[in-house]
């Protein structure tokens, strides 16, 4: 074999060797990361109000109302919960008002001047978003307002309080009948975020 020939095949060579190694770095890589779309609805709920189904007070004798003013707290054994469960899912807020009857026996008679006064408790459950109730309300025949939600404070979840501090107050009075008197707290729950703190708060 010439020179000639046998620089010409090592040339050939080396254009095989160089084809093959630019082909390899055109493979794909291997897919090893994928993802997948999440999702989920959220639907909202109703809001209501749950109350106790009575408060009753300790008996009191006749000779302690003719000889001056009675004030008795609500019988601790009562279930004593008011309760707001928002469900929602609005931020929309309420407002809790609350008045009460005249407290009468079944023959009509009246207990004269006799007041409930609804004082407020520690939240019964916990929840960062309940509005603020800390002043007590003597309740009277028309409505009057206990607590409402803040753009802060909206109510969102189970806001529940313990009416356990109720009073009942009774002037004197020595023509006092002795006799079961009774009366209706009307408690009612108005949604919607008020335009202005309740009185109350």
């Amino acid at each position: 074999m010439s020179k000639k020939l046998w620089l010409s095949g090592v040339a050939f060579a080396g254009l095989v060797v160089g084809s093959i190694a630019t082909g390899s770095s055109l493979v794909a890589a291997d897919n090893t990361v994928g993802t997948t779309n999440t999702t989920v609805a959220v639907t909202g709920g109703t809001i209501d109000l749950a109350v106790p189904d009575t408060l009753t007070f300790p008996s009191e004798p006749v000779e302690g109302i003719v000889r001056g003013n009675v004030n008795e707290t609500v019988n601790p054994a009562d279930n004593s919960l008011l309760t707001i469960n928002d469900f929602r899912g609005t931020d929309a807020g309420y407002t809790v008002s609350a008045k009460a009857s005249a407290i009468t026996a079944a023959n009509g008679d009246v207990l004269p001047g006799a007041a409930i006064e609804l004082t407020p408790d520690a939240p019964a459950v916990t929840n960062t978003d309940a509005p603020t109730w800390s002043k007590a309300v003597t309740l009277t025949d028309s409505d009057q307002p206990l607590f409402a939600t803040t753009k802060s404070l909206n109510g969102a979840g189970i806001s529940s309080y313990d009416l356990n501090k109720t009073t009942l107050a009774i002037p004197e009075d020595n023509a006092v009948k002795a006799e079961s008197y009774s009366g209706v707290i009307t408690f009612t729950l108005t949604p919607g975020q008020p335009a202005a703190p309740a009185t109350a708060q």
